[in-house]
């Protein structure tokens, strides 16, 4: 069971900090290109970036919590 957990927590943030690393990448270079050195423009990317992957799999997401959450009140049940 907590196995199960941690596995989907991986699996739920991945695609976050994918997100975040890739786009966070980019500002970088793109900053270093043209020489400014401002980090909220990185960081308002970076959360723009999470705040567009999370609203397009919220629903995916909340099935997967949903399932756990179910599986651990039938163990929960059981005992």
């Amino acid at each position: 069971m907590a196995r199960n957990a941690i596995v989907l927590v991986f699996y739920l943030s991945m695609p976050l900090i994918i997100a975040a690393t890739v786009v966070g990448l980019m500002v970088a270079i793109v900053q270093t290109l043209i020489q400014l050195q401002e980090q909220t423009v990185a960081f308002a990317a970076k959360l723009t970036a999470v705040v567009l992957i999370l609203s397009f799999s919220i629903g995916g997401m909340s099935s997967h919590l949903l399932s756990l959450f179910e599986q651990v009140m039938n163990e929960i049940l059981r005992i």
